[in-house]
């Protein structure tokens, strides 16, 4: 009984074993940029109606003090879809170069998904912060980012405000209470500046950026 050679078919020119490794590693990348979209939207999709049931559980007079978990509640999830996102961004950035490499060994423009996502979502080679264009015609994708991003600041400071009025209350039952608003300041603060350092300097989506072209060429002036 024969098995299946484990070794790469020798018989194939160098143009054609190229090729293979390039799309292997392609279809390699698209599933992770795959599962990682998919991770950010299910997040996004859950953290919603769980919010809205928080914020319900918070007016009760038994589940009052629920209120002082939504902003931890709303950084948390900020903060892990921005890491889903870095993901589809590195993804991104990788399949361009392989996308690339591939369009030269077939003489032509056979691939054209990566730059389909820089006009339809938001470019590589562009200014962006956190998949957001800084540009007049704003991608769908950015309008809906900043959406939420305004609906978790809304969530905050109205949570805050409900805490706040809880506080005097629960601070006779529970006297470490009174330290949930420096708390609070300092992990805000701590999340912020990190996601502002990431997505603004965009120092390591760069650093990846550099070793493709390096590898491949690549071009992400209009990817």
């Amino acid at each position: 009984m024969s098995s299946r050679p484990t070794t790469p078919d020798l018989g194939r020119t160098p143009v054609e074993l190229q090729f293979q490794a390039l799309h292997a590693q392609l279809q390699r990348v698209r599933a992770m940029q795959h599962r990682h979209s998919d991770l950010f939207y299910k997040l996004v999709s859950l953290a919603v109606p769980a919010l809205a049931l928080m914020a319900a559980l918070s007016m009760t007079e038994t589940l009052r003090a629920v209120a002082l978990l939504i902003p931890f509640f709303v950084i948390w999830v900020g903060v892990q879809s921005a890491y889903f996102l870095s993901y589809v961004v590195l993804a991104r950035v990788y399949a361009t170069g392989l996308e690339q490499s591939l369009n030269e060994l077939l003489g032509g423009d056979a691939l054209v998904a990566h730059r389909l996502e820089a006009t339809y979502l938001f470019p590589l080679g562009g200014p962006q912060f956190a998949g957001v264009p800084l540009r007049a015609d704003l991608t769908f994708i950015g309008f809906i980012t900043i959406h939420f991003w305004l609906l978790g600041a809304a969530s905050i400071l109205l949570a805050s405000y409900r805490a706040w009025q809880l506080l005097p209350l629960l601070e006779r039952d529970f006297p470490p209470a009174s330290y949930y608003f420096p708390a609070l300041i300092a992990w805000s603060l701590l999340h912020l500046v990190y996601l502002g350092w990431y997505f603004g300097t965009r120092y390591h989506e760069r650093r990846v950026m550099q070793l493709v072209r390096d590898a491949y060429g690549t071009s992400y002036d209009h990817a």
